[in-house]
């Protein structure tokens, strides 16, 4: 079964040189987890080296809207998730990074929570996803 790397050229960077923003392989898209990196952004050699990544809903925001760059740029878009897991900083903060997740997914989907610790250390939010490509 051959696979495909997928990287979107207009959102920032990886943290590694072993990691691609996405692999597709038997008709699913695995999107690899997003923090608020910005489009013209180019993570320090460091993962955990402090960066300035915004307040929660804007990081919430940035990663989103990184997610939805890699799966245009695979074939594929938020209607075709069919797993995300999230990790988050604090449990007080599930309530706004869930709300601004509405607003990109039409409808409920399998989904993992977590509370943990991010790279970077200014990460809030992170969020992974594995998305069915719509011709499979």
């Amino acid at each position: 079964m051959p696979k495909q790397t997928i990287v979107a050229e207009d959102i920032g960077g990886s943290y590694s040189t072993t990691t691609v923003h996405a692999t597709s392989a038997a008709g699913l898209v695995f999107v690899t987890g997003q923090v608020a990196n910005r489009p013209d952004s180019v993570p320090a050699g460091d993962p955990l080296a402090q960066v300035e990544l915004g307040g929660l809903e804007v990081q919430t925001v940035q990663v989103m809207e990184n997610i939805r760059a890699i799966l245009e740029k695979a074939g594929t878009g938020f209607e075709h998730v069919v797993k995300r897991n999230v990790y988050i900083t604090h449990a007080s903060d599930f309530e706004t990074v869930y709300a601004v997740m509405e607003r990109y997914f039409e409808s409920p989907v399998a989904s993992t929570g977590v509370i943990t610790g991010l790279v970077p250390p200014g990460a809030r939010v992170e969020v992974d996803v594995i998305a069915a490509l719509p011709d499979s």
